[in-house]
């Protein structure tokens, strides 16, 4: 007979050695022993050096261990799914790659399950001290700082929100929930997953809290530009199939509308900017943008200024991602869905 744990924490990672090494350092510092939680980790695909990682915590994380590995890059959603599927404790604990939770991290989130039932728990983050030194560092900090504000709703007890928008960055369930929602829609690669389930889980009478005193240092090593900017683009793209979904709730999302082809109805505004972005938005242009602004970021400009650019250019990398999400739509469903997506409903 298999031994229920108190918790299973679950990650996904590809090519984060170095931040999954201290990830799983502090994970296997908990204030909950060790005989009590597992670590699940997925490799999913990657091709540095996290096998190494990943067979040196074996021997110095005194919880259980646990890996599995993906021949080939699958996506967050699937490389969450092989872990949740072998996972035996009572809670499951979500955290990315690139996560420092401190020592009360997993007493925390299973404290605030068992105070609120019926609730899934989202931590939140804080970026590392040394990102702000660059411009684009802070605003990669605003942008984040403001999300974390704006999925707040209404206050249930001191540091505990109802919350809009759940993230599963760091995130806590009861088990026995998946066997009511199902685990993540797979086709979801880079983004969404987390609204999809929760589509899903709010469906079976599920609610979230984010409890600000479950807060991670995010470790992210390489807060660069380029990086951003493709990421934005796989949002972009995964948000299409995402609205594609349940179009009846979000099949006139503003992203939507602003970056799909020019359509009737459009004013003339409208038209004139997706012309112009979707001039743009091509790889020949994408490639070199991130040289430019490099360029301007050596001149004194200030950071208002910069910002601008950072949201003009990571703009184009979502066009470019929503064009490419629409003829995913329109290879699976035919034109007339994927011309739906990002039409103003009309009475």
């Amino acid at each position: 007979m298999t031994t229920e744990l108190l918790a299973s924490v679950v990650i996904t990672t590809y090519n984060r050695a170095d931040a999954l090494a201290v990830s799983l350092d502090a994970l296997g510092r908990q204030t909950v022993p060790a005989t009590g939680y597992e670590i699940l980790v997925t490799d999913d695909g990657s091709t540095d050096a996290t096998q190494a990682v990943l067979e040196l915590a074996a021997k110095t994380v005194p919880c259980a261990l646990r890996t599995f590995r993906q021949t080939n890059n699958a996506g967050i959603s699937a490389g969450r799914n092989v872990a949740m599927r072998h996972a035996r404790g009572r809670y499951i604990v979500m955290v990315s790659d690139d996560m420092i939770v401190p020592e009360d991290f997993l007493a925390r989130h299973v404290e605030t399950l068992e105070r609120f039932p019926r609730h899934w728990v989202v931590g939140g983050f804080r970026q590392l001290d040394t990102l702000t030194a660059t411009p684009f560092g802070r605003y990669l900090d605003r942008l984040e700082r403001g999300y974390d504000e704006a999925r707040k709703a209404r206050s249930v007890a001191p540091g505990v929100w109802e919350m809009t928008v759940p993230t599963a960055r760091n995130m806590s369930l009861p088990r026995c929930d998946l066997e009511r929602t199902g685990l993540f829609d797979e086709q979801f690669r880079s983004a969404c997953e987390d609204q999809d389930l929760a589509h899903r889980a709010r469906d079976a009478g599920i609610e979230f809290l984010y409890n600000d005193a479950i807060t991670c240092v995010h470790n992210d090593q390489v807060a660069d530009l380029p990086r951003f900017c493709h990421q934005q683009r796989r949002f972009g793209h995964d948000g299409v199939l995402f609205c594609a979904k349940r179009p009846e709730i979000h099949g006139d999302f503003a992203v939507l509308r602003a970056n799909r082809p020019i359509a009737p109805g459009d004013g003339l505004a409208l038209r004139a900017k997706k012309a112009a972005k979707g001039a743009l938005a091509r790889d020949a242009v994408l490639e070199r943008l991130p040289g430019v602004v490099a360029g301007v970021e050596r001149l004194p400009v200030p950071d208002p200024l910069l910002f601008r650019l950072y949201r003009a250019v990571s703009a184009l990398y979502i066009m470019r991602g929503v064009r490419e999400g629409l003829d995913v739509v329109r290879q699976r469903e035919g034109n007339e869905a994927a011309d739906r997506l990002g039409r103003r409903t009309r009475v």
